[in-house]
């Protein structure tokens, strides 16, 4: 039905991953949508092991195992059998029936990460073909014509910015730099967000002009805390109706918009 890029112009910690984490969770417990969620970040862990214990994903050896997620598909596709059902055969459920999740590729060289991206919108195109959504977590930074290959073919790009004044103009400049996806239906989000900075989302939308929709999503140690433990799911069913004034609460709400935008922007209906 639809495809949904996270990407970030800038490197370092702009909270791009916390960001696809914490929407694609969401649309899948607040919507009937099933939903998929690729780690598009070669040698990646942090998704996975958002959803499953580190230690438990290291002695099951699930990083290595080329029968399991992108290494399989990986394998699939240079043997011209990839379809729209094994993708979902190699995809690992968290959310029954409502999201599943594509663990990483393993890349040794610069040559076997551009593959990994040069395959990416076809596998997008297949897995499009059995879910409502495709999340997708594009590496930061990535300009390359393989990752702008994949957000030309999206349907929403969420464009995760940092609130640090040095690095927001330099980050918009390069997003409005990609011509080929001018015209793309954009969200902006500022990741990692502190509401007490001087440089809050109305004076940073202010000065900066960043165009609508735009939100953010706070920065919460509880919330990586949970991604660090596997356990992200349990945190997110504890909080969800958490007030808004509650720490945890704030992040919810705020997470909760981005999807909702998402919903508005697709015309999703229950």
């Amino acid at each position: 039905m639809a495809k949904i890029v996270f990407w970030s112009p800038e490197e370092g910690k702009t909270g791009c991953t916390h960001v696809a984490i914490a929407v694609s969770s969401l649309m899948g417990i607040t919507h009937k949508t099933s939903s998929l969620l690729i780690d598009a970040n070669s040698n990646a862990k942090k998704i996975a092991s958002s959803y499953t214990m580190y230690e438990d994903l290291m002695n099951a050896n699930s990083f290595n195992d080329t029968n399991l997620g992108m290494n399989a598909i990986m394998r699939l596709i240079k043997s011209n059998k990839l379809s729209p059902d094994i993708i979902q055969n190699y995809s690992k459920p968290v959310l029954k029936g409502r999201l599943d999740i594509l663990y990483s590729a393993i890349a040794n060289t610069t040559t076997e990460k551009r593959e990994n991206l040069l395959s990416m919108p076809l596998i997008a195109k297949n897995a499009d073909e059995v879910y409502d959504l495709v999340f997708i977590d594009l590496p930061k930074t990535t300009t390359d014509d393989s990752a702008i290959r994949v957000m030309e073919q999206a349907d929403i790009i969420v464009c995760v910015i940092p609130q640090e004044i040095e690095k927001l103009s330099n980050s918009l400049k390069k997003i409005n730099g990609i011509d080929s996806i001018k015209e793309k239906q954009k969200i902006f989000v500022l990741g990692d967000y502190e509401s007490g900075s001087k440089y809050n989302i109305f004076n940073v939308k202010l000065k900066y002009k960043i165009p609508e929709p735009c939100y953010v999503l706070p920065h919460n140690y509880l919330f990586t805390d949970a991604c660090n433990d596997g356990n992200v799911l349990d945190y997110l069913y504890r909080n969800i109706n958490a007030p808004a004034k509650d720490y945890n609460g704030d992040f919810i709400l705020r997470a909760t918009e981005i999807v909702e935008e998402i919903v508005k922007i697709l015309k999703i209906k229950e």
